[in-house]
């Protein structure tokens, strides 16, 4: 099982960033407003782009 979190205190939203909602292939994330959320966390293969992609260190992707 896969886990994707977002440090909302780091990470720099939709309108100055939103690195991973436009570049994972899975389509994990959406925006809510400015925030990017989670919203498919069951279709996350885990491939680290999100994390590779964030500035801020802000996206972690974690395996149970």
């Amino acid at each position: 099982m896969v886990e994707v979190t977002i440090n909302y205190d780091t990470c720099k939203g939709v309108s100055e960033c939103g690195e991973c909602l436009n570049n994972c292939p899975m389509e994990v994330f959406d925006a809510d407003g400015d925030k990017v959320v989670v919203a498919r966390v069951d279709e996350c293969t885990g491939c680290g782009v999100c994390e590779d992609v964030c500035p801020t260190g802000a996206v972690k992707v974690k395996f149970d």
